[in-house]
């Protein structure tokens, strides 16, 4: 029985997920079941449907953001329906022994990483001093809001990830049943590959397609289309929790650009910030890397900043291209747009344009040339404005929801074209890798002499595009155009001659193509 009477009303048609009951029941001998996930991805449904239908009684609150202490035993007295608030932590204890003097009581905490640094503690103790009769259910965007890791590794707890929380093929199937949506199982495969089975994609598609009577075939592009500024917002939202550098890299992969630092996504993936650890590493969520950009909130629409990378380097904003003061001012701004979230710390950049200089003197140069980096931009839209793009307080920071990159759209592109090409094949991938072979427009930073703090990320992107151009290869050989095929194919062959892959295709060039 649910001792809660005030609780959250669950959407129509909510999927039951037996699978997740089944498991939840199985480690309800652990004294704490962990639901550790990014946000939508249904703890809150699955909590509140298990606890409705588990035997023994249930009891569960949820932790407004920076939730005190006191405002935490607030939260359980209400879930236990008490007449009276709890006095003390030790008046809790009391309160939830009673509760389960009669019948093994289940407390289900959401949010719990909302709570204040008191609250989370009050929570930390709680399974230290765990009454005879209870167990408790935390659920939390974060691994590190509470010693996860290492209840799990004692056996105190069991958890249950983003993993194991995502959609599977037969839930797709159930939901798009209920909603009374059309499918074929390739369509339900591809909207599981499409949303990583994360529920508020998954069920926002299906919900969008029954309500314009549409089958599953291009459910996900539809909900995109009509909701996907609802769904940005709620992703903004989320990550206004995080710091000035994480909501940075939550803003980078927003706008399609992809992170090559693994330890920045696996802070990330720990925060439960819209990353996900798929057994082979960790990457972002699609729904979130295929998303479009909003203006920053509280500030108006800006007209974008427009970065040239590739080949000669270049920055507009409105046509009006930026005045530079110094080239060491322009070589700071570009290390920080190929920084994961345009963001660094002073002291970083002080150690890498200024090595073995004298602290203050390098710190000084610092503030100077993020001054030039101002005054640069000024010139294009004045001193109001600037920061919409630039800011240099704690960290120097481009704000990436006013500014695109060639190197943004080639690699959005690119990895579109990836999903797309190991879905269906080069056909299916061709429109993307056109789009991105035609972004390429020269090596990253040609006109800069080669350094270290750039090089690395210049073999990475031609190396990127010598994909592009096997595949923009092979789907021209399908389509029994020999002639570009063979010039996608030799200029794949000049960055990367030893792919055994492109060297078959090499071999093929010489045959009569299939028919197309």
């Amino acid at each position: 029985m649910l001792l809660t009477r005030s609780r959250p009303r669950l959407a129509p048609k909510t999927l039951r997920r037996p699978r997740l009951e089944r498991w939840l029941e199985g480690a309800r001998e652990a004294p704490v079941r962990l639901l550790i996930a990014p946000a939508g991805s249904g703890k809150t449904t699955l909590l509140l449907q298990y606890l409705e239908g588990a035997a023994g009684n249930g009891a569960y609150c949820a932790l407004e953001r920076g939730a005190s202490g006191a405002s935490a035993i607030a939260a359980v007295a209400r879930a236990l329906d008490l007449a009276k608030k709890p006095a003390s932590y030790l008046d809790l204890l009391v309160a939830m022994r009673s509760a389960a003097s009669a019948a093994p009581l289940a407390l289900a905490i959401d949010d719990a990483d909302d709570g204040s640094d008191e609250a989370v503690a009050l929570l930390v103790r709680l399974v230290e001093h765990l009454p005879e009769g209870v167990s408790l259910l935390y659920a939390t965007r974060s691994r590190d809001a509470l010693p996860a890791s290492r209840w799990v590794a004692g056996g105190i707890a069991s958890l249950c990830d983003a993993r194991r929380l995502a959609f599977d093929r037969e839930e797709i199937a159930l939901l798009a049943d209920a909603w009374g949506v059309g499918y074929s199982q390739g369509e339900v495969a591809r909207l599981l590959e499409e949303s990583d089975g994360w529920a508020v994609v998954a069920s926002g598609a299906i919900r969008a397609a029954a309500e314009d009577e549409r089958s599953l075939r291009d459910a996900y592009e539809h909900w995109r289309a009509a909701y996907g500024e609802v769904f940005l917002d709620f992703v903004v939202d989320d990550a206004q929790r995080a710091s000035d550098e994480d909501r940075a890299l939550v803003r980078s992969l927003i706008n399609g650009v992809g992170i090559s630092d693994a330890q920045a996504l696996r802070r990330l993936e720990a925060q439960g910030l819209f990353v996900v650890n798929d057994g082979t590493g960790v990457r972002p969520l699609r729904a979130v890397q295929q998303a479009r950009a909003l203006p920053t909130k509280g500030v108006e629409t800006s007209v974008p900043m427009v970065v040239r990378m590739l080949g000669r380097f270049g920055v507009t904003i409105g046509g009006r291209e930026l005045e530079w003061v110094r080239r060491r001012d322009q070589q700071l701004f570009k290390y920080l747009l190929l920084r994961p979230g345009a963001t660094a710390t002073r002291e970083e950049l002080a150690s890498t344009f200024w090595p073995g200089a004298n602290r203050q003197l390098a710190m000084q140069s610092v503030r100077t040339a993020c001054s030039n980096i101002r005054k640069a931009i000024a010139s294009a839209i004045g001193y109001a404005r600037v920061g919409r793009y630039f800011r240099s307080d704690h960290a120097v920071v481009i704000d990436l929801s006013n500014v695109v990159t060639d190197v943004g759209r080639f690699t959005a592109h690119a990895m579109a074209g990836d999903a797309a090409y190991e879905r269906a094949g080069p056909r299916e991938a061709l429109a993307h890798y056109e789009a991105a072979e035609k972004s390429y427009a020269g090596r990253l930073l040609e006109d800069e002499p080669a350094e270290r703090w750039f090089a690395g990320a210049a073999e990475t992107l031609e190396q990127r595009l010598g994909i592009v151009l096997e595949r923009l290869a092979e789907a021209a050989y399908e389509a029994g155009d020999i002639k570009h095929a063979a010039e996608y194919a030799y200029r794949a062959k000049l960055i990367n001659p030893d792919q055994p892959q492109l060297a078959r295709l090499l071999s093929r060039l010489k045959e009569p193509p299939r028919p197309a």
